[in-house]
């Protein structure tokens, strides 16, 4: 058994813990990065360079763009939004965005997964003040101490670290929030999601869709030349069903519910189907510990604002650190600098998920008459849309910087 002593370790190196470990190697911590998995990112794998159907993606705000620019973690890998259209299905009554009503040059990016981590991984390797241990597991063995006593377990040996910093961002059913005691309160939508990429006859133009259907939410997110990445929401007790579908008649419900905006479905990828629910622990820290990400709160898809609100803690959270050298004060202002942004988001997506459904008659008939006014008012209102519309794009939501 070896010792190693570290300022910070950060659990879990998916895309919010890169992330995080680069930001608090920016702002002076010598950080330990370790995670479960045992291969890298890169470009140079075959399968996924040839699969181009098979590429998982995700979306970043304007916001978040610009935060991770700002620090040196982005270049142009992403497919830009330039115009987001809500509305729903079988009913008059839609939302229009244009990034041009809000003088950015796009509402947000789609980036494909594994090219954004390879870039993140790249910057790890290329950053002294960050040891990336994989695959490893961190188990806690004084997690009220400070410094916090742990280990890094691996295959081959298990090492002793002191570190000033513990983050979590080993996702949604995250073991050290459960060795740090905290609970999580738990809202099961009874949906799940179908997460595949789609090839339409018609060029999406920059444009991201957003459908509500008697399902649940059926997001089109632009990749490139014709390609969108499909979230299609359906009821939980269809999950098998779904997932025995052909493609062919999948893309046949697909268009049912979608319409001809994109002209004829003309192929799908592989496909995963996932349970939705609203996990959100009820804690965020404990001692010199923290919650990072789906290890905090993992939100449904409807407004695609996971991620991106995971972005801003992580940002805020390197920033208290950067001016608050005493780690659990830093912790105690990050909480509370959060809060309101991280209440909002998490209110209007449970709200989002549990009202765009179907519901039985006779309630369905008003609040379907209550979704199409929302819509139409959101629409016609600019007051309204503006607010609306620089809230989801992560406008205007205060941060601390990374130094005074």
């Amino acid at each position: 058994m070896s010792t190693q002593v570290s300022s910070a370790v950060v659990a879990g190196a998916g895309i919010v813990g890169c992330v995080q470990a680069l930001l608090l190697a920016r702002v002076g911590f010598d950080v330990t990065l370790v995670d479960a998995a045992d291969s890298v990112p890169a470009l140079s794998d075959k399968a996924m360079a040839d699969n181009a159907m098979a590429v998982r993606s995700v979306a970043v705000s304007y916001r978040s763009q610009q935060l991770l620019a700002s620090a040196g973690l982005w270049s142009d890998l992403g497919c830009p939004i330039h115009s987001v259209l809500v509305n729903e299905q079988g009913r008059f009554g839609a939302v229009r965005f244009h990034a041009n009503e809000f003088s950015v040059p796009a509402l947000g990016y789609v980036i494909k997964n594994h090219l954004l981590e390879e870039q993140l991984y790249q910057l790890i390797d290329a950053e002294p003040g960050i040891t990336l241990v994989k695959p490893a597991s961190v188990q806690l063995i004084q997690p009220v101490s400070n410094p916090l006593c742990l280990q890094i377990v691996s295959a081959d040996q298990t090492q002793t670290a002191d570190a000033q910093l513990l983050v979590a961002a080993d996702g949604t059913g995250s073991s050290l929030r459960a060795q740090l005691g905290i609970e999580v309160n738990t809202t099961d939508y009874e949906q799940c999601a179908l997460v595949a990429n789609v090839l339409c006859q018609r060029d999406h133009g920059n444009v991201a869709f957003e459908r509500f259907t008697d399902s649940g939410p059926l997001a089109l997110l632009p990749l490139d030349e014709r390609r969108m990445a499909l979230v299609y929401t359906v009821h939980a007790h269809r999950a098998d069903e779904i997932r025995s579908l052909t493609d062919q008649q999948l893309i046949d419900e697909i268009q049912q519910r979608f319409g001809g905006r994109l002209g004829r479905i003309q192929d799908i990828g592989p496909r995963a189907v996932l349970p939705l629910m609203l996990t959100e622990s009820q804690q965020q820290t404990h001692g010199c510990s923290v919650l990072i990400g789906n290890a905090a709160r993992t939100l449904h898809p409807v407004a695609g604002q996971g991620l991106n609100l995971a972005l801003r803690d992580v940002f805020e959270l390197a920033g208290q650190l950067a001016n608050e050298p005493e780690v659990e004060i830093a912790l105690g202002k990050f909480v509370s600098a959060r809060r309101p942004d991280q209440q909002f988001v998490v209110r209007q997506t449970d709200t989002l998920a549990k009202v765009f459904r179907k519901h039985r008659w006779p309630l369905s008939a008003s609040l379907g008459f209550a979704r199409q006014s929302s819509l139409l008012l959101l629409d016609s209102v600019k007051p309204l849309r503006g607010k609306f519309g620089r809230r989801n794009a992560g406008m205007g939501i205060p941060l601390t910087p990374l130094g005074h």
